[in-house]
């Protein structure tokens, strides 16, 4: 195995470049630390991938690729389309009938200074540290405290903390919280974690003690994390934007011989083309002349075109934004649901509002795509914002399908 430089987010707003567990380089800015590089492996913030374990009925491996989006669609973790979305996962258990897998998913929305063409490949950081081979595991990067659950020597779970900074009762209750859904979870086959190891450095003993008292589970207090000394590249998590560039260092020797080829031939057939050249340019100069004589006429279609689509709406009654209001009431879960603000541009609706949970949001973006009333309408959802109360906020846009000539 070639020996990598590791890249892992620091505890401030930083990056490490390690060789082994040896930190060479420290600084703010990715791009200056890897440079031309390439021999970088890049651990990606556990907040830029999301880690979950899910249980599929079924131990046919030819299904595992499609079920595994499935379920990633369902937690709103996709990106629009499965060859837009860039995950990867592991088959942790068969059993008869049924598989678990532990699915690793890139948020669509990564940060450009996370792009490097040059990098050797890129890893959820938290399999890039060392770790215990059994139970929690906290560390702190980017001012942010880091959860990852290990089972069986193996990642089964990653989750950002909402606490920042001091590590004490408040954190332990959080962690008390996710380790009770966890545990019925197949993956953890009904069990706790053994124990739970903070690497995290300066906690004071205070703290310490605190968090270790409200925690179900015992816990143990190291020095800051170091890098796993066996690093391993995960392929099928490296952003689309690195792949394509690598597709194109390959190809480049072949599309330089395939350019000289082709020049060759222009070369020839250049001649042919500089023949017709005077009675192209005089045809080009017939119908700009044309074009020039009837393009009033076609502005003023279009301008009428475009004033009876705005007027439009005021004339069927479909579109009355009080009609429409009440048909998306009637859309509204029985509670649990509230909506916010209302407001029609057009023929297009932009619904904002504030739903008990993520799943609440969702299941009213389902509803109004299955509506009749609706069925000329697409409607979109960004991932709603989840508050500091679990409530989710969401924003709902609903536009024809022919919006393209609706103003």
């Amino acid at each position: 195995m070639p020996r990598f430089v590791t890249a892992l987010p620091d505890t401030g707003k930083g990056w490490c470049l390690y060789s082994g567990s040896k930190s060479i380089a420290s600084g703010r800015d990715l791009d200056e630390l890897i440079g031309k590089r390439s021999d970088v492996v890049i651990g990606l913030p556990t907040a830029m991938v999301s880690t979950f374990s899910v249980t599929l009925p079924t131990s046919d491996s030819s299904l595992f690729e499609t079920m595994a989006y499935a379920q990633i669609e369902k937690r709103g973790l996709g990106s629009g389309s499965h060859d837009g979305t860039v995950f990867d996962y592991d088959v942790f258990e068969q059993r008869e009938g049924e598989t678990i897998l532990v699915v690793h998913v890139l948020r669509k929305d990564l940060p450009d200074d996370l792009i490097h063409t040059n990098a050797a490949g890129y890893a959820p950081s938290s399999l890039l540290r060392e770790r215990p081979a059994d139970g929690c595991f906290l560390w702190q990067e980017h001012k942010r405290t880091i959860l990852a659950v290990f089972h069986d020597a193996r990642l089964v779970h990653t989750q950002v903390l909402s606490g920042v900074g001091d590590i004490g009762a408040a954190t332990a209750q959080e962690l008390n919280l996710t380790l009770m859904s966890l545990q019925a979870d197949d993956v953890m086959e009904g069990t706790l974690p053994s124990g739970c190891v903070v690497s995290i450095g300066d906690v004071p003993r205070e703290q310490q003690e605190e968090f270790s008292e409200k925690l179900r589970i015992p816990s143990t207090f190291t020095e800051n994390s170091t890098p796993e000394s066996r690093v391993k590249v995960r392929e099928r998590l490296t952003p689309h934007p690195v792949i394509l560039a690598r597709k194109r260092r390959r190809s480049l020797k072949r599309n330089l011989l395939i350019a000289a080829a082709a020049l060759v031939v222009y070369a020839l057939i250049g001649f042919y083309v500089w023949q017709d050249a005077v009675k192209t340019r005089e045809k080009i100069a017939a119908l700009e002349k044309q074009n020039a004589i009837i393009e009033p006429d076609v502005q003023l279609i279009q301008m009428e075109e475009q004033r009876w689509v705005v007027l439009e709406p005021a004339f069927d009654m479909k579109f009355f934004p009080v009609v429409q209001l009440s048909r998306v009431t009637s859309a509204l879960p029985g509670s649990g649901v509230v909506v916010r603000e209302f407001r029609t541009s057009g023929k297009s609706i932009r619904i904002r509002g504030q739903a008990r949970d993520v799943a609440l949001a969702n299941r009213l973006l389902e509803d109004l795509n299955a509506m009749d009333e609706f069925a000329s309408y697409q409607w979109n959802m960004p991932n709603p914002r989840v508050e500091s109360d679990n409530t989710a906020t969401f924003e709902i846009e609903g536009k024809p399908t022919d919006a393209g000539t609706d103003s």
